[in-house]
């Protein structure tokens, strides 16, 4: 009685479903959209009449038709009201893969791992294109989880099954997904692998992450590695960014402008900007022309039209951000890779906007707690445009994808936050609450006071020197096990360990230049300019990797999924020509800076 009504329930949601296609106007229905419904209610009324395994089987197959469709919510409420799924070797088979696939758009990879791993699956024989299926679920979970190399691993196990015109894409991914990892861990785990196939792939990779940023270098690296490896699969079919190598190559700028403010305001920023630029371009391409001009007075429009006169093919600069918009709005004769962004998004053909904009990583923050399923948070900002600047950014992004900000608080230049952390977590209500009681009663009695219970984090916006005064405040008012993050405002690299001991836990976003040390190019530029690694580091990274993208800015334009990995974070350019940072995760521990490791542990 109780599976019939079950059917019941799903046919009349079925029913009550928003349709799968949103039809634009009441002329133009999508004609294929009741069909698709006819077909599952007509299947679930079928399964309304069968017991299982019949009955199971009748309603996975809704489900899968739903799933093609990217009904998710339909596939989920199917799926929830199988009662016995592993009562046949087509149900189960059916049943794992629906529900890890569902899994994964719901970011649960714990699960959509344990489902693929169950023995009652594992143990039954595949089909090719059953095996090629649950490889690449596994491999969407690790990568999700980060572990990169495990990731890999799937696909490189399917990559015989696979049709000769699809093999392309399945090396597209082993690629860029074993091009997460660093070098060292490459070149480690290709020493230890077990199957030259897989050896390959990360050699391959290892070459590509040590001359990532000369083109040249890795062109001939890797004619050296297609003769040693002629026969693997990645020879035979290579990526797509290593077929256009020998065009980056020729077609890489040999004349170059830097423009930047060398006095003033922001001269101090310019010239960090300029020392990092030029040790990476004596570091890798010293053979090419490169001119220095200072924008802090001259008008940036005709300084672009004299540096163009005398041969250059590539501007790097402005910094400011009124002259970045003033060059968005002028017809430009060559490309300008500007280290600001617009004021209003304006954009421009030849303008390639690449910046440290701190909203950046606000976005990064909201997502990453999204990520997290985290859903419901407070935040904490200082009273400046800074802080409005970046708490609309962090909104706007949380909200979008299906957040809720729960109470705010914005702080001034003080010393004690206990007021304002008590009212952000209502607190206070709590102790006026014990207040009134005692007052009603005439009594006098313990009370423990509480704070609220409907969030899930915090985003704090914040110096070091403030961030140490708001999270012990937060621990003291009873939020010790609600997860704090932040930016990279709150991390300073030369901090003591005494001054970060308060900050313990707060997870933070930053440039990978100051979280790692790894980088031969950085650790020659911190050896020669000291104040590389103290508050001027951004701008140093921002200079290196200015160098690393002018050479790829049309091969990051027509292939917007590529990466370069920048000392700035993850670097890709989307549509507007913007360059996007994707930056690292580390967390305050015991008064150092930990990065956040990967969940599974692979050696990677």
């Amino acid at each position: 009685m109780q599976r019939a009504t079950n059917i019941l329930i799903l046919i009349l949601l079925t029913g009550c479903a928003a349709p799968l296609v949103q039809p634009t106007s009441q002329t133009n229905k999508n004609p294929e959209a009741r069909p698709i419904k006819t077909n599952i209610e007509a299947l679930l009324i079928e399964a309304g009449q069968n017991i299982p395994p019949h009955s199971t089987k009748l309603i996975l197959r809704a489900a899968s038709i739903a799933l093609e469709n990217e009904d998710f919510r339909l596939v989920q409420q199917l799926i929830q009201n199988i009662e016995s799924p592993y009562l046949s070797k087509e149900n189960i088979t059916l049943y794992t893969l629906i529900s890890a696939t569902l899994a994964l758009h719901l970011k649960d990879t714990e699960l959509a791992v344990r489902l693929l791993d169950d023995k009652r699956f594992q143990d039954l024989g595949f089909t090719v294109d059953e095996k090629i299926q649950a490889n690449r679920l596994r491999a969407r979970a690790y990568k999700l989880r980060r572990s990169y190399l495990a990731s890999a691993r799937e696909l490189i196990q399917i990559d015989q099954f696979i049709p000769p015109e699809k093999q392309l894409a399945n090396h597209e991914e082993i690629f860029s997904v074993l091009l997460q990892l660093s070098e060292k861990s490459l070149g480690r785990q290709s020493e230890i692998s077990v199957t030259n196939e897989e050896r390959g792939w990360l050699s391959l990779a290892s070459m590509t992450k040590r001359y990532q940023y000369s083109p040249f270098q890795q062109l001939n690296a890797l004619k050296e590695w297609q003769r040693l490896w002629a026969e693997h699969p990645a020879a035979l079919v290579p990526p797509s960014s290593l077929n256009r190598l020998a065009q980056i190559v020729e077609k890489r700028p040999k004349n170059i402008a830097l423009m930047l403010p060398l006095q003033g305001e922001l001269g101090k920023l310019g010239r960090a900007i300029r020392d990092g630029y030029i040790a990476a371009h004596y570091a890798v391409s010293p053979e090419a022309q490169l001119s220095i001009y200072d924008s802090t007075t001259t008008d940036v429009i005709n300084l672009i039209n004299q540096a163009h006169q005398q041969g250059a093919e590539v501007v790097i600069g402005p910094l400011d951000r009124d002259r970045v918009t003033r060059v968005a709005l002028n017809s430009l004769p060559i490309p300008v890779i500007a280290l600001n962004r617009t004021r209003e998004g304006e954009i421009n053909p030849n303008l390639y906007q690449f910046g440290l904009a701190p909203e950046d990583e606000a976005r990064q923050v909201a997502n990453k707690v999204i990520s997290e399923g985290k859903f419901k948070g407070v935040v904490i900002a200082p009273s400046t445009d800074w802080g409005q600047r970046n708490i609309e950014a962090f909104t706007e992004e949380f909200t979008a994808n299906g957040g809720e900000i729960i109470n705010s608080a914005l702080f001034a230049e003080q010393r004690d936050y206990s007021n304002i952390i008590k009212a952000l977590l209502n607190v206070d209500e709590s102790e006026a609450r014990a207040m009134e009681l005692r007052r009603i009663t005439g009594e006098r009695y313990e009370f423990a006071a509480r704070r609220r219970q409907d969030i899930d984090f915090v985003f704090l916006l914040a110096s070091p020197l403030q961030a140490r005064g708001i999270n012990p405040t937060l621990a003291f008012f009873y939020a010790e096990d609600i997860p704090v993050y932040a930016t990279s405002h709150v991390h300073n690299a030369t901090s003591s360990r005494i001054d970060t001991i308060d900050m313990n836990g707060i997870r933070f976003c930053d440039i990978p230049w100051k979280l790692s040390s790894e980088d031969p190019l950085q650790v020659k530029t911190v050896n020669t300019w000291p104040e590389a690694s103290n508050q001027l580091a951004p701008f140093f990274a921002l200079g290196v990797d200015a160098h690393r993208l002018y050479p790829l800015l049309e091969h990051l334009k027509e292939n917007p999924t590529e990466n370069v990995f920048g000392s700035t974070g993850i670097l890709s350019m989307n549509e507007q020509n913007v360059v996007q940072r994707s930056l690292t995760w580390a967390r305050f521990h015991n008064g150092q800076v930990n990065t956040i490791p990967m969940t599974f542990s692979e050696g990677e």
